[in-house]
């Protein structure tokens, strides 16, 4: 528990939390499709969200299925992920106004549950990449559904239920593929 609360007080604005418990059909396939391998370190996170900080306040901005890009107290993020783990960049960020203000301008967004950018809305880590962009740390890179360029049934099922191709190897991004571009640093664990 104090552990928890250093992390906790030491959350800066700017800081990204990345969820790594599956809580749904959805959240596991992501976990199954776009796990991978960074500095020896398995990451298998499936949602990823901003922090701000507020007077003594912290909120998160994320994308989210349910209710499209929002901003929620954190407490309340925390309780309903669960197993989170707080990232921040590795060097200073330039400017995290910046951030916020480009962050906030897409709240109410809808969701994008294709992940393919051709499509309106966002999903967590295209909404992340977008709020980031003039710090220069994100690239877009090909997206995967299975491993080995594979795609795994469960993605072609439920793209043939959104009518549309399953996106593998097209640009875009996921919780895991942001860390491993090896721009941020591991904080530590929240647990609810």
């Amino acid at each position: 528990m104090e552990g928890r609360l250093l992390i906790l007080i030491s959350l800066k604005t700017g800081d990204l939390l990345l969820v790594k418990k599956a809580q749904n059909k959805l959240s596991e396939m992501i976990i199954r499709g776009t796990k991978q391998t960074f500095l020896d370190r398995p990451l298998a996170y499936y949602h990823i969200g901003i922090v701000e900080k507020e007077g003594t306040d912290f909120f998160v901005l994320h994308a989210t299925k349910d209710h499209g890009c929002i901003r929620q107290p954190l407490d309340q993020f925390i309780s309903e992920e669960g197993l989170i783990d707080v990232y921040r960049k590795s060097s200073p960020l330039i400017n995290p106004l910046k951030i916020l203000k480009r962050a906030k301008s897409m709240l109410e967004a809808p969701y994008n549950p294709s992940f393919r950018l051709d499509q309106p809305g966002y999903y967590c880590s295209d909404y992340v990449v977008n709020a980031f962009k003039d710090e220069n740390i994100f690239h877009l890179s090909p997206m995967v559904f299975g491993p080995n360029g594979s795609v795994l049934p469960e993605w072609q099922q439920y793209y043939e239920n959104l009518d549309l191709p399953v996106p593998n190897g097209q640009l875009g991004s996921s919780p895991n593929s942001l860390i491993s571009q090896g721009h941020l640093k591991f904080i530590g664990a929240i647990n609810s």
